[in-house]
């Protein structure tokens, strides 16, 4: 897939990998405080958009980044941090739970300060997003750990693994599901830190199933 707008951005989007290094400062983007009960899901097999079986699927690393937290406010997702993986390790697909912590609006995600299950189950719309079909884009950004992923004021850590997200020019932050190339694209395999031109599906909760992509140096 060939772009010419992905060439007249590149300088611009190498730039802001290189600005990336000094991680969290200067940043402007800025998280707000979260306290909302929902269900813990599985978000490889939560979409029906998905065509590919989750069942299928082997998945590259089974941390916090296969989970998200659905309400009736929307999909959130969790940042791979080992402070988030100890407090969601014990929750599984279906879990009732009520978070308190921050969320950064750019990217969907939660930092996790505390969480308390309950057995009363939300009233939520699971098939407003359940069943969402998303929509066709072409995102361009660079491919980010969080050795320098800009996530404002959130505590970030590569301990749990280089794990990957795309970053836009605008700051907008998405997140990969692991089908096909997405999983490479996550693992950050010939694309850590460059630039990416990627056609996908995107999700609730700034998820996106990949179907073509070009990576620049």
């Amino acid at each position: 897939m060939k772009s010419s707008t992905f060439k007249v951005v590149l300088a611009h989007l190498l730039l802001m990998t290189i600005a990336s290094a000094l991680h969290g400062v200067d940043s402007a983007k800025s998280s707000v405080a979260f306290n909302e009960r929902g269900v813990i899901v599985d978000v490889h097999s939560f979409f029906t958009a998905v065509d590919q079986s989750a069942a299928d699927l082997v998945v590259a690393n089974k941390s916090v980044a296969g989970k998200a937290l659905v309400t009736e406010d929307g999909v959130f997702g969790f940042l791979e941090t080992p402070e988030n993986e100890k407090i969601l390790m014990n929750t599984s697909n279906g879990s009732v739970v009520q978070v308190k912590g921050k969320l950064l609006r750019e990217g969907a995600l939660l930092h996790v300060d505390a969480l308390e299950s309950k057995t009363q189950v939300p009233l939520i719309d699971f098939a407003r997003y359940r069943t969402d079909k998303g929509r066709e884009v072409v995102l361009e950004g660079v491919n980010k750990c969080q050795c320098g992923l800009d996530v404002g004021d959130l505590p970030h850590s590569c301990k749990l693994g280089h794990l990957h997200h795309l970053e836009t020019a605008e700051g907008q932050i998405y997140h990969y599901l692991q089908f096909a190339r997405g999983q490479d694209f996550f693992l950050g395999k010939e694309s850590h830190f460059k630039p990416v031109s990627l056609k996908a599906r995107l999700l609730p909760g700034h998820y996106l199933l990949v179907s073509e992509a070009e990576v620049g140096e």
